[in-house]
């Protein structure tokens, strides 16, 4: 069970002996530049796309609104520049673009692109250049398994993903509400869903479900009739989506159209793109994780959604905007616990930041939804609950 929203300090990986700092009388800069970029375009751009630049502009806005982050050296505020660009959901165009940032942008930090496979090989510019960078939407093990020095990451870690899902499936199953007794795991081999896929299959085995069925298939697979088929024959109460958005839509719609009903179907990425993509008549019932809960939701993000003219915060890219949210302001608050901008400060004073935002001390946990009426309710746990689970058989 997910027992306290207190977590530990946000960092996932931070090494010791960093040896970069800017000069000592460095001359007070007219701003603080910050750079990364964002799957705006490409096999990504369903989880993210350009609403996630909006809304990194939106905070940008707020932060100079009320004058900028203080730097302590300089007893000023100094304004955030925000500089982005779109990687085309590529990992290659992404260590391009980080280059460009650091040698033509002159940008003083990174924040991380989306996703686990981009963050793998951009987060390698970073280490080269001894450039900090806060990474976001990434939470692959094998990210912080390299003893790279210059990353820090606020998502929780992949095995963990579904926690609250599972914890939610085992209370259904003691309280009567829902018998669910086997489980079948569809898992696009790519990291982050392959590493959700690995934590998961050992979370269901300790909620009690009998796992049937773990079946891999390559990235950006399309046809799921195999796959679907040993489905079928093996009859699970459960079936498990661990696939991109891109993956999970697809199987949704050929396991509707050859006949696979279980009684309880999972996605990872419980995204409103997902209901739009495959109709709000298949989506009904589906259940999956987000980041955002409207009971945890901070005054500062209802602000910038407002700017955006967004009313329903789990209509707006829901699943990622919270932990880049996290992440921009883990950096402002980095920037002024360490009081200066020199890099090997900066990556000192994270080490040690009790940064209190949204609904964690820093690491940024999940909730499972479920979609109801065509809208995302949240579901687990408990105290984040919009409404109950609704068992949703399918016909």
């Amino acid at each position: 069970m997910i027992g306290s929203r207190r977590f530990p300090a946000i960092l996932l990986a931070l090494g010791i002996g960093l040896s970069l700092a800017l000069p000592a009388e460095a001359q007070r800069p007219d701003r603080v530049k910050i750079g990364g970029t964002v799957a705006v375009t490409g096999r990504f751009s369903s989880d993210w796309g350009p609403g996630i630049i909006e809304f990194m502009k939106g905070w940008e806005r707020l932060v100079n609104a009320e004058g900028g982050v203080f730097v302590r050296e300089y007893n000023a505020k100094l304004p955030i520049e925000l500089v982005l660009y779109d990687d085309e959901s590529s990992p290659e165009k992404s260590v391009e673009l980080y280059e460009k940032l650091a040698a033509v942008d002159k940008v003083q930090f990174f924040i991380g692109p989306g996703s686990s496979p981009i963050t793998l090989r951009a987060s390698t510019v970073a280490e080269r250049l001894k450039i900090p960078m806060i990474l976001v939407e990434a939470n692959s093990p094998i990210i912080y398994a390299r003893g790279f020095q210059w990353i820090a990451g606020v998502d929780r870690p992949a095995q963990y993903w579904s926690i609250p899902y599972f914890d939610l499936i085992k209370e259904l199953r003691d309280k009567g509400v829902a018998n669910y007794r086997t489980i079948a795991f569809l898992i696009e081999d790519h990291p982050h869903t392959k590493d959700i896929a690995e934590g998961s299959v050992e979370l269901a085995k300790k909620a009690g479900l009998e796992v049937v069925a773990t079946e891999s298939v390559p990235f950006q697979t399309s046809d799921f009739s195999a796959v679907i088929a040993k489905f079928k024959q093996l009859n699970p109460d459960i079936v498990y989506s661990s696939g991109w958005t891109p993956t999970s839509v697809p199987f949704v719609k050929q396991a509707n159209e050859l006949g696979l009903k279980p009684r309880e179907l999972h996605v990872i990425h419980l995204v409103p793109e997902f209901a739009q993509q495959t109709g709000l008549k298949l989506a009904e019932g589906v259940t999956g994780e987000t980041h955002i809960a409207r009971k945890h939701l901070d005054q500062r993000y209802l602000t910038i959604l407002k700017q955006l003219n967004v009313g329903d915060p789990y209509g707006f890219k829901s699943l990622v905007l919270p932990i880049r949210y996290l992440a921009l302001e883990t950096m402002r608050r980095g920037i002024e616990a360490a009081g200066t901008l020199d890099r090997e400060k900066f990556m000192a004073a994270l080490r040690t930041l009790q940064n209190r935002v949204l609904n964690g001390m820093g690491e940024k946990y999940l909730y499972a939804g479920q979609f109801q009426n065509g809208k995302i309710v949240i579901i687990a746990p408990a105290a984040a609950a919009d409404g109950p689970y609704r068992p949703a058989p399918r016909q």
